[in-house]
C-alpha cells in the first residue's frame, strides 16, 4: 500500500509525525517562521465561504477583526462571498470560467482534486514551506492528501460525522439514550417514525443533483462499518464487494422496508434533513458537528444531544471539515497566504474554531472554553480520539461525477434493481473515471 493510499485512508487525527509526513512526501518542510516580506501596501482580497450564514454575521466580524489586529491584517482587507454550502461550488466554477475567481475559496476537500484540475486552485506547498515544520505537523492532515505532488487546501476545522438525537421525541417513545448499534436503529426506528403525525426517524438527502453529496454522509459510514472500503489498494472502485453490499442492503431496508425516513428522500440536499431535525419533524440526524450552532439559531427550544454513530459490525465514520485553499489566479499570493497562515494557525484557528463550535484544523488551537460552554462537543472530540474517521474524497478525481454516479445507482436499487448488478455497474462507471488519473 503506497503512503498516500495510507493518508487517504487514515484521514483522522493526526499525530505530530504523520502530519508532517504527509506534507513532506511532496514538499522539503524546513523549520523557520513565516514572514510577509512581500506586503507593501494596503489590499483587498475576496473569500468566498459558506462560513457566515452557518454561524452568523456577528460572530464572523468577530474572527475578521482579531484578524485585522494583527499587523498583516493592518494591511488587508477581506471582502466575503458569502452563501450556502450547497451554491459554493458550482458558483466558484463558474466565477473561475468567468475570469473572476476569488482569492481565497472555503474548499470542501472532495472538491480540490476536480478544481486543481480546472486550474482553480494554486499548490500550497511553498507556503507550507515556508510555514516551518513546527507549524505543519500540528495540522490535521485528513484533507491534506497530495494530487499530482501538490496540496492544494489546508484545514481550518474538523468535524467528524455523528448522531444528533431529539432528547424530548427519544423519551416520549421510551427511550433514554439513542441507538448505539445498527440493531438498535431497527428496532428504534419504528417506534420513533408516526407518519399520522408526520414524525419520523430520519430525512435522507439523497438528490440526484450537485453536490450529489447524500451517499457520502448517509452509505459510507455504513459501508466503514461493514469493514468495507470504496477503493482497492491500486485505486480501482471496490463498491461490488460482500461488506458494501451489506451496509448498502442495510439502508435499504431502513428506507423500503421500515419506511423510517421522512418523505422527499429522493429530492433532499442535505439543508433540507436539518431543517427537518430543527422543526422537530425527526427525531434523530446523521449529520457533521458543523450544524450545531445551525440547529441553536434555527430552534433555540430544542433539546438536542449528540452521540456516535450506530455501529455496525464495526465502528466507522466520515471526517469532513471546513479548508482553506488559494485561487491559482489571484495576483496578490502573498497576501492571500498570509490571512490564511493566520486563518488556520494556532490563533486564527482558535477563533474561527470556538466561533463555529467545530474542533480545530490546527491541534496547536486553544480551544478547552468550547468544551466547557457545551460538554456535547466531547462527544465528537471523543469520536476522533476512538479513530477510524475517514476521508477517502479528499484525494479522488472528479469526485461530484463519481457521486453523481452512484447516486443514479442507489435511487435504481431504491425502485427495485438487483443490488448487486447496480454495485457492479457503480464499479465500471467509476473506473472508466478513475483510470484516466491512473
Amino acid at each position: 500500500m503506497s503512503d498516500k493510499f495510507k493518508l487517504s485512508r487514515r484521514g483522522f487525527l493526526k499525530t505530530a509525525g504523520a502530519a508532517a509526513a504527509g506534507v513532506a512526501a511532496n514538499a522539503v518542510v524546513v523549520p523557520g517562521k513565516f514572514e510577509m516580506p512581500h506586503i507593501r501596501r494596503k489590499t483587498t482580497l475576496k473569500w468566498i465561504e459558506w462560513i457566515t450564514p452557518e454561524i452568523s454575521e456577528e460572530k464572523m466580524q468577530g474572527v475578521l477583526d482579531a484578524f485585522y489586529a494583527t499587523d498583516a491584517g493592518k494591511l488587508i482587507e477581506i471582502e466575503r462571498i458569502a452563501l450556502p454550502y450547497a451554491q459554493i461550488r458550482d458558483t466558484i466554477i463558474t466565477q473561475h470560467l468567468a475570469g473572476k475567481t476569488p482569492d481565497i475559496l472555503n474548499m470542501n476537500a472532495p472538491w480540490a482534486v476536480e478544481l486543481a484540475e480546472l486550474g482553480v486552485l494554486a499548490p500550497l506547498n511553498d507556503f507550507l514551506d515556508s510555514a516551518g515544520e513546527e507549524w505543519v505537523s500540528n495540522l490535521v492532515t485528513g484533507p491534506m492528501v497530495p494530487w499530482k505532488g501538490n496540496i492544494y487546501v489546508v484545514p481550518l476545522t474538523s468535524i467528524p460525522f455523528l448522531m444528533y438525537y431529539n432528547e424530548d421525541k427519544l423519551a416520549d417513545a421510551g427511550y433514554s439514550a439513542p441507538p448505539a448499534t445498527w440493531a438498535d436503529v431497527e428496532e428504534m426506528g419504528p417506534a420513533l417514525t408516526d407518519p399520522s403525525k408526520d414524525t419520523y426517524c430520519y430525512a435522507s438527502a439523497m438528490a440526484a443533483k450537485s453536490p450529489y453529496n447524500g451517499i457520502a454522509i448517509e452509505l459510507f459510514p455504513l459501508i466503514f462499518q461493514s469493514n468495507g472500503w470504496l477503493l482497492t489498494e491500486d485505486g480501482k472502485s471496490s463498491w461490488a464487494t460482500p461488506e458494501v453490499q451489506k451496509a448498502v442492503e442495510y439502508w435499504l431496508h431502513l428506507f423500503n422496508e421500515l419506511k423510517i425516513y421522512a418523505p422527499g428522500g429522493l429530492t433532499n440536499i442535505e439543508a433540507d434533513k436539518i431543517e427537518a431535525f430543527g422543526a422537530e419533524q425527526t427525531a434523530l440526524l446523521w449529520s457533521n458537528v458543523a450544524h450545531v450552532t445551525v440547529l441553536e439559531q434555527r430552534n433555540p427550544d430544542l433539546k438536542f444531544g449528540l452521540a456516535p454513530l450506530p455501529e455496525g459490525d464495526t465502528y466507522g465514520t466520515r471526517l469532513t471539515g471546513w479548508n482553506t485553499s488559494a485561487s491559482a489566479t489571484t495576483e496578490e499570493p502573498e497576501a492571500v497566504w498570509e490571512f490564511i497562515h493566520w486563518l488556520t494557525g494556532p490563533e486564527g484557528n482558535a477563533k474561527m474554531t470556538i466561533a463555529a463550535k467545530h474542533l480545530p484544523g490546527n491541534t496547536a488551537a486553544q480551544v478547552d472554553e468550547l468544551f466547557e460552554e457545551d460538554p456535547r462537543l466531547l462527544v465528537p472530540k471523543g469520536v476522533l480520539e476512538k479513530g477510524r474517521c475517514y476521508a477517502i474524497a479528499a484525494g479522488m478525481p472528479e469526485v461530484t461525477n463519481l457521486f453523481a454516479m452512484a447516486t443514479e445507482q442507489l435511487h435504481e436499487m431504491v425502485a427495485g434493481k438487483d443490488v448487486a448488478e447496480a454495485l457492479a455497474d457503480i464499479d465500471s462507471q467509476w473506473d472508466e473515471v478513475l483510470e484516466k488519473y491512473s
